[in-house]
């Protein structure tokens, strides 16, 4: 059994076998680096009452194959992590982040910072948060965290893809909606299904508890073959300044046709604030 199997079964019967009953699980991706401050800050700012959560630390080893030691298991660092509210559970491995976290794919959402430390980083590999949410990912909603202040302003970008559809309906699950406002984002590529699909998404967000919601329709910077909707959006995300903006990791349209690359990809590398990227469906 490889590495990255044996990391996927060890979750899957740590799952089966501990996850508590409740609204939520919740997964932070932890490498105990100066920047998981800034995370945590953000995870302490937002509210998770009932939730589960779970920090995880996945430090890789070059110098030697980790064996069992890349499996996940329970360990008390110091200074444990602490969430008001909320018992935190601490597990390590000495693995590829990347493969650590991708075995937590029944969580309800894995949260990430921007930029990592590590064997990673050191191969220049980019970071682990644009690995999940690269091609067919991520396999759960991932939220790579940027700031320390709770949510209050969400853009969400819905375009009726699946992709789309399933980054609303996280954002719905989450307690940190509730009162915020929320600005629904369609851009339009004259393909005629951006409106339907700004007013369905607002809809889920009303009945879900969000504060205010309004829906806007732009127009995309014209292409010679199609239209590339991520500078409007990174645009946008500029204009209105929000604390966390939401999109699918990929969608419907001339962007998707021409695979001019990722959408989230480019809104998780350039945007100054959170971003929450729905998992990716299996469609054509």
């Amino acid at each position: 059994m490889t590495t990255e199997q044996r990391v996927t079964q060890t979750q899957a019967d740590s799952t089966r076998a501990g996850a508590a009953p409740g609204p939520g699980w919740l997964v932070v991706g932890d490498d105990r680096g100066e920047a998981s401050a800034t995370l945590w800050g953000w995870v302490a700012a937002q509210p998770w009452p009932g939730w589960r959560v779970t920090a995880v630390t996945a430090r890789p080893r070059s110098d030697e194959a980790p064996g069992e030691r890349a499996l996940p298991h329970a360990w008390s660092p110091e200074p444990p992590r602490e969430l008001p509210g909320n018992h935190v559970e601490h597990l390590v491995a000495e693995a590829d982040p990347r493969v650590v976290l991708d075995g937590y794919d029944d969580a309800d959402l894995v949260v990430v910072g921007p930029r990592g430390r590590g064997l990673l980083k050191r191969l220049g590999l980019g970071s682990t948060a644009e690995w999940l949410v690269s091609s067919h990912r991520p396999l759960t909603p991932v939220l790579v965290a940027r700031g320390t202040e709770p949510v209050r302003h969400v853009l969400v970008c819905a375009d009726g893809s699946p992709d789309a559809t399933d980054a609303v309906r996280t954002l719905a699950a989450l307690p940190l909606l509730h009162g915020t406002h929320v600005t629904v984002l369609g851009v339009d590529t004259l393909e005629a299904h951006e409106s339907d699909a700004m007013t369905a998404a607002a809809h889920v967000l009303r009945e879900a508890g969000a504060g205010e919601v309004r829906t806007l329709l732009v127009g995309a910077v014209p292409m010679t073959v199609t239209f590339d909707v991520r500078p409007t959006i990174l645009g946008m995300i500029d204009k209105i300044e929000p604390d966390l903006v939401v999109v699918g990791t990929r969608g419907l349209g001339g962007l998707r046709r021409a695979v001019l690359g990722s959408t989230a990809q480019a809104v998780v590398h350039h945007a100054p604030c959170s971003v929450l990227v729905g998992r990716a469906t299996l469609h054509e």
